[in-house]
């Protein structure tokens, strides 16, 4: 089965890692090859000033030259928030923050993202760099991907009644007290029912693609991504009462900071965090434009990653 080609082809590539340098610099020369336009987020400046100084990209395997001058190699850099707009594919080249970083950029358009794993666990970074060029050589044939669609979530602070930061989660919100800090006091509400309240270290609220992320190191349940669901997991609870809950995304959570004795922070995703006073109140939802789009491996299924990943099942 065939599928639309990309035509533009985005690159983020994770700072200071020079074989994620190296291999950017390899797949983004054969998508130049394939006739693609290439377009890289203004952090990696440096990195396509130095593709462009390397020499006409080679013909692909098997493709018989042109006899006429090649066309000026498609290059080009933007600012990261206008990635996605530029683009029909972007590849990540990095660990899971990296992807995490260009998967927050969806939150007006959803294309695919192929993410090769750079670092060391690579849980969303799915292909190996092993796997790098053959899978980009695959899709650059038409091939049809496979395609895992994962839910995110939209997530508002409000302060006394105004928005003080809006945007879309891919694993979790977490609001957490400071270092120092003692235990903070939480209302929890659903659909505007009142639920529990919370007094703890602080509350992670994860999608089922972020439940083998913090919520999981805190205790929470693994949740198989294709499930329509959101977790609620208490960071170290003052109760052993407060446990873990497993709701329908189709919810609405409403999060209110009660007790505050010292520094609060609402991260999203690990990537922006912003301080939280008494009775702020966060909003938490599925994001409705659409799903995340994640390029899945064909040699390996969400189970086996968990086997490989997290040595899921195995004995000691």
């Amino acid at each position: 089965m065939t599928a639309k080609i990309p035509q533009s082809i985005g690159f983020v590539v994770k700072h200071h890692q020079p074989e994620a340098d190296a291999l950017g610099i390899e797949l983004a020369r054969f998508a130049l090859a394939a006739g693609c336009r290439v377009v890289f987020a203004d952090e990696s400046t440096a990195l396509a000033k130095k593709l462009k100084a390397l020499p006409h990209t080679p013909h692909l395997p098997g493709a018989t030259p042109k006899k006429k001058k090649p066309a000026p190699q498609q290059i080009h850099i933007v600012s990261k928030d206008k990635l996605v707009a530029n683009t029909d594919l972007i590849v990540v080249l990095g660990g899971d923050g990296t992807l995490l970083g260009a998967a927050r950029l969806m939150h007006s358009r959803s294309i695919p993202i192929l993410g090769i794993n750079m670092g060391q666990l690579g849980f969303l970074t799915e292909i190996k760099r092993s796997e790098a060029l053959e899978t980009l050589a695959h899709l650059l044939q038409g091939r049809k991907p496979i395609i895992n669609k994962r839910a995110m979530f939209d997530v508002t602070l409000l302060r006394e009644g105004k928005i003080v930061c809006n945007g879309p989660v891919i694993n979790d919100a977490v609001i957490s007290k400071g270092a120092i800090a003692r235990i903070i006091g939480l209302q929890i509400g659903v659909n505007g029912k009142w639920v529990h309240d919370v007094r703890a270290d602080g509350l992670i609220i994860a999608t089922p693609t972020g439940s083998t992320a913090y919520s999981l190191a805190a205790g929470g349940p693994i949740i198989e991504p294709s499930l329509d669901a959101m977790v609620l997991t208490p960071i170290c609870p003052h109760s052993l009462t407060q446990r873990p809950v497993v709701i329908p995304d189709s919810s609405e959570i409403q999060v209110c900071l009660k007790v505050r004795p010292g520094h609060v922070l609402l991260t999203l995703d690990g990537q922006d965090a912003v301080d939280m006073k008494v009775d702020d109140i966060v909003i938490i939802r599925r994001f409705q434009k659409h799903s995340l789009q994640l390029i899945g491996s064909p040699s390996r299924d969400y189970f086996s990653l968990l086997r490989e990943k997290l040595k899921f099942g195995m004995r000691d």
